[in-house]
């Protein structure tokens, strides 16, 4: 996980509770490590945004359906058979 800093005094904080609210988006409620000078509390929204890479299950699945979309002698032929 990345590290999460204090948007007040910018040091390090720590997650204490993570809520999931949707499949790629959660809350992390955080507090600050930095207790003598600020010692703030506060929630950040965690949000997953895109694949730089697809997960190789979903290639395949998208490959396969798109194949099964051509006419056969497509499909062979794409298929180099």
């Amino acid at each position: 996980m990345a590290r999460v800093s204090c948007p007040n005094c910018e040091a390090k904080a720590i997650v204490t509770s993570r809520e999931k609210q949707t499949n790629g988006v959660s809350h992390l409620y955080c507090s600050c490590t930095n207790s003598k000078e600020c010692g703030a509390t506060f929630r950040v929204t965690q949000s997953f945004d895109h694949y730089l890479n697809p997960p190789v299950r979903s290639t395949q699945d998208l490959a396969a359906a798109l194949l099964k979309g051509l006419p056969k002698e497509q499909q062979l032929d794409l298929l180099g058979v």
